[in-house]
């Protein structure tokens, strides 16, 4: 069963992205949300296809350091 929703936890530890870099995205509104935060102690719920943009904006930025 594929998963319906990933918590920034979870997206950090697929994608090795440091927590900034998903907050960053998350406030540029480039990640798909499926549920947003209530507030503190709620999370924000991400859409599995998250993991992709979160991969090809740090692939980004390995092609301009080089």
């Amino acid at each position: 069963m594929a998963k319906r929703y990933l918590t920034k936890k979870q997206l950090t530890a697929e994608t090795s992205a440091p927590g900034y870099t998903i907050d960053y995205l998350r406030d540029c509104k480039r990640l798909p949300i499926v549920y947003e935060s209530r507030g503190q102690g709620y999370p924000t719920l991400y859409h599995p296809d998250a993991v992709k943009v979160v991969k090809d904006h740090l692939q980004k930025g390995q092609n301009r350091s080089v």
